[in-house]
């Protein structure tokens, strides 16, 4: 099992990227949560396995068409996340959408 932690930078708000990551994730059972940062950025937690992981890895360097990803900062995720779904987190991490 595979979980990060990464945070995205460049024009990744206002395009439908937490909604397109979360589009991702439910395609590969990938679970964890994203969210929009003060500073522009997305933040996301990824759990799955290594291969499905590192797709959405791969695929969050591009991201949704009317994104320009610039930066993915990664790291190891040591939190442990009882339910298997995946969150959209809106503000004060209250829940938008989410897969079971």
């Amino acid at each position: 099992m595979k979980k990060i932690h990464i945070t995205i930078s460049g024009k990744v708000q206002g395009v439908g990227f937490r909604y397109w990551l979360y589009q991702k994730s439910n395609e590969r059972n990938v679970y964890g949560w994203v969210k929009n940062k003060i500073n522009g950025d997305v933040e996301a937690v990824l759990i799955g396995n290594y291969k499905d992981v590192d797709e959405i890895l791969e695929l969050c360097k591009k991201g949704p068409l009317s994104s320009q990803v610039t930066n993915i900062k990664t790291q190891n995720h040591s939190q442990e996340q009882f339910k298997k779904s995946f969150y959209i987190l809106g503000e004060n991490k209250k829940i938008i959408s989410e897969i079971n």
